[in-house]
């Protein structure tokens, strides 16, 4: 889950002074404030984003490396092409084993009796 870090800082702080002014009225801002958590950090992040272009994101996905274009198309070709050859050995295997049960279920022509 990605959140902005100033959007919870900010509304840390709304929280913290509506405990601090009005502690009566903590129950019913705690659950609007957890609320506006995501949307608000959605449109922080978006707002980033249109800033910096498309090229960083503040957050983390999961993934501690990143691929450069030219090694990840590198790897999708070794991928492809070992793909291709286990195709190819399969359409060879199974044209093999038709082969054997063609060969089995040929039964030899019945001699005709005159």
């Amino acid at each position: 889950m990605c959140l902005n870090k100033k959007v919870l800082a900010g509304l840390g702080i709304v929280a913290v002074g509506v405990l601090l002014l009005k502690p009566a009225w903590i129950a019913a801002a705690l659950p609007l404030l957890i609320l506006a958590i995501c949307p608000l950090s959605m449109i922080f992040m978006m707002r980033g984003q249109g800033k910096t272009g498309a090229q960083g994101s503040s957050c983390s996905t999961g993934a501690a490396t990143k691929k450069t274009s030219a090694s990840a198309t590198s790897e999708t070709d070794q991928q492809i092409t070992a793909l291709q050859a286990e195709l190819r050995s399969l359409k060879a295997a199974q044209a093999a084993q038709a082969e054997r049960e063609a060969a089995t279920t040929q039964e030899p022509p019945a001699e005709k009796h005159l």
